[in-house]
């Protein structure tokens, strides 16, 4: 009989096992995922807000700044750098003890507890409830999304047997708060405070352990009700939304506040590297040198002597050669006086003889304007004599 091999058996039934083991195990189910926010809800965190604001007979307006707000305004805060600019937390301390109401989600940023230290609310931690809430891998519906809160009457002459209820999402259970100041008014569970409201000089500071006024969260909960209790709201009122979430860059500000001047900066920066970069040929293109005729070659030699030595030795070469060319053509050319050459050659070259005089005795410095028609009667007179007196191999004269 043959045996059937369990091995192969054993491979196949394990990865059915964990198929039919996650099956079992799986649960589905619908999720409603809202549509993406369009517009200026998606750039506006307070867009929901203001639009609430605005059915309850108040104004409200964004700001990066406090500006000129009035002091019977209120301000929200949210994702607040609360330690960023000394000078713009003096701003808004000063606001809020002038009368000034400052509504804070629990999005703000500090560094130090210079806001625990002004306000007097503190946001105690536990921490082994914050190191079980961030863990990754637990899911969200674990976790209760919204919290009813109470209003917790600090007045024992003013007892009220039916608290106001607010429901509040999203609430950060690994802290809560606590005061060092009176309290004007709170929301808290049977255990912790959540909303605590304390006066600051003139004004009030809220601080909210929640982030419940931004985008969709406004329409969680009884958020919409709790905005207008921790503004403390009135028809007429105006409210500044104030958020760095989507705060301009440096660069970006840089850009908007001083374009001009970073336009010349930058042009005087590329011009300096174009400067100071390695060139790759010479500033100019390069001449052609092209070849100089012998008229250019002779005239450029003549200039050049003439001005070397005042043109005396351009001078002597001249008659010299007019002597040459008539000691060939004049017999006893070299016994004759020296009056008696000048009349001699004068004859020959058709010129007159006491120009001729006065072109082979120029002096010793002649001037360029004199050089100029002695050197061409000279080279006349050399020239009409050698053309006058060749002759042809026949004795015949050309």
């Amino acid at each position: 009989m043959r045996r059937v091999p369990v091995a192969p058996l054993i491979v196949a039934a394990v990865p059915l096992l964990i198929g039919v083991w996650v099956a079992v195990n799986t649960e589905w189910g619908d999720v409603t995922l809202p549509a993406p926010l369009r517009g200026e809800a998606a750039s506006n965190p307070f867009y929901a807000a203001e639009r609430l604001v605005a059915m309850l007979g108040a104004t409200s307006e964004r700001r990066e700044a406090l500006g000129d707000a009035s002091p019977s305004a209120v301000v929200v805060l949210s994702t607040w750098g609360w330690d960023i600019d000394a000078v713009r937390r003096n701003e808004l301390e000063r606001w809020v003890e002038a009368g000034g109401r400052l509504v804070v989600d629990a999005a703000l940023v500090s560094g130090s507890d210079a806001f625990e230290g002004w306000s007097g609310i503190t946001r105690a931690r536990d921490e082994e409830l914050a190191a079980e809430e961030e863990d990754v891998f637990q899911a969200e519906e674990f976790f209760e999304p919204c919290q009813w809160l109470y209003e917790i009457n600090y007045d024992a002459a003013d007892v009220d047997d039916d608290p106001m209820e607010y429901q509040v999402c999203q609430l950060d259970r690994s802290r809560w708060l606590e005061s060092s100041e009176p309290l004007q008014w709170a929301l808290g569970d049977d255990e912790t405070l959540q909303v605590a409201r304390v006066a600051v000089g003139e004004g009030s500071v809220t601080l909210i352990n929640a982030v419940p006024f931004v985008y969709r969260e406004i329409f969680d909960g009884d958020h919409g009700p709790l905005l207008v209790a921790a503004t403390q709201l009135r028809v007429g009122d105006h409210v500044v939304f104030m958020s760095e979430e989507d705060v301009s860059s440096l660069i970006e500000l840089v850009w908007r506040h001083g374009a001009p001047v970073v336009t010349v900066l930058l042009f005087f920066i590329a011009l300096a590297l174009w400067r100071g970069a390695m060139r790759f040929g010479p500033l100019f293109a390069p001449v052609e040198r092209a070849r100089r005729s012998l008229g250019e070659q002779i005239l450029g030699t003549g200039r050049f002597v003439a001005r070397v030595g005042g043109g005396v030795a351009l001078h002597t070469a001249a008659v010299r050669a007019l002597h040459e060319a008539a000691a060939r053509r004049i017999g006893g050319y070299e016994r004759l006086a020296p009056e008696q050459r000048t009349a001699a050659v004068a004859r020959l070259a058709a010129v007159d003889a006491g120009a001729l005089a006065g072109a082979l005795d120029l002096g010793s410095k002649p001037r360029s304007p004199e050089l100029r028609g002695t050197l061409a009667l000279l080279e006349s007179a050399r020239r009409t004599i050698i053309v006058k007196n060749q002759w042809s191999k026949h004795g015949k004269r050309i």
